[in-house]
């Protein structure tokens, strides 16, 4: 297969997805993937080194 041929291919399937994901999300509304506690103030980020 060559490198055209490759290109055209891949580029043929972003476009699908595309117009798979701009097709569902009109219909859906705005969806957020984080709700709840997780977002709503909460506690600083704190990092905890692994141990092990």
């Amino acid at each position: 297969m060559s490198n055209e041929d490759l290109k055209a291919k891949m580029r043929e399937a972003l476009e699908k997805k595309a117009a798979a994901t701009h097709g569902s999300a009109a219909s859906a509304g705005p969806r957020e993937k984080v709700h709840g506690s997780e977002v709503v103030g909460g506690a600083p980020k704190m990092h905890r080194r692994k141990s092990g």
